[in-house]
């Protein structure tokens, strides 16, 4: 009759056993790893006998479990198996775990510079806050700013001179405007669009904003496929803007 004890390690065993077959060990391979692990050292001919599996295939998966170095050999006849130490073991799959969330971590990197994240517009409230962004966007551009506002004065002083500071970089920017601005002594290229109301901005295809005239509120994204769709909207504008004056 088996004795509770004994119960528990069978099911134990099984349990183990059927983790590995998860992590992908083959059937003989789990097999024995929890033969060697429930004794100090085995033979090949006790591995049989407590595994059912033939000499020649227990040579095979020795030998693989070894050069992955799970299991230690020793010399002598007949040769003795010992499985590694457990934290060999642990490290093994936690090395490969990490390797995998890295690599995953890289994909989900490259959805988003291919513009494949799902479509996200964050809000942003208070006239700080919006009057941050725009600044920290302007700050950020590297290639080209595409600016629509009714008035570039209401933008503040600040605004205006992130504006400067990109044209020193030599970021070409573009502004369409609700009326003719003053002088601002750097180089941007302006258009004039009578009834301007909201406040857009677009940084190197790459970030737009739509705010409200008061900055009250505005949104936000980083998705290239939004930015990409809102330039390509304020470019249309700036082209009929520009035949109109041509008119």
């Amino acid at each position: 009759m088996a004795t509770s004890g004994s119960k528990e390690v069978g099911t134990i065993r099984n349990r183990v056993v059927d983790l590995l077959r998860e992590l992908g060990f083959g059937a003989h391979e789990s097999a024995v790893i929890v033969a060697l692990n429930q004794q100090t050292s085995s033979t090949v001919a006790e591995l049989s006998s407590m595994t059912g599996i033939h000499h020649a295939n227990l040579y095979s998966v020795l030998e693989g479990l070894s050069a992955r170095g799970l299991v230690v050999p020793t010399e002598g006849r007949p040769r003795v198996y010992a499985f590694a130490p457990l934290s060999i073991f642990e490290e093994l799959f936690s090395t490969k775990v990490k390797q995998v969330a890295k690599g995953l971590e890289r994909l989900r990197e490259e959805r988003k510079q291919a513009g494949t994240v799902p479509s996200l517009v964050y809000t942003i409230r208070g006239k700080t806050d919006v009057h941050a962004k725009l600044s920290g966007m302007l700050s950020k551009a590297k290639q080209r700013i595409i600016l629509v506002c009714p008035d570039i004065d209401m933008l503040g002083s600040e605004i205006i001179d992130s504006l400067k500071d990109a044209s020193g970089r030599g970021v070409k920017i573009r502004a369409i405007y609700g009326n003719s601005p003053k002088e601002l002594g750097f180089d941007i290229d302006e258009r004039i669009k009578e009834d301007t109301m909201a406040i857009d901005l677009v940084i190197d295809g790459k970030e737009a904003l739509i705010s409200m005239p008061d900055m009250s509120v505005c949104g936000w994204a980083d998705n290239v496929l939004i930015s990409g769709q809102l330039e390509n909207f304020l470019e249309q504008t700036w082209n009929l803007v520009r035949r109109n004056d041509d008119d």
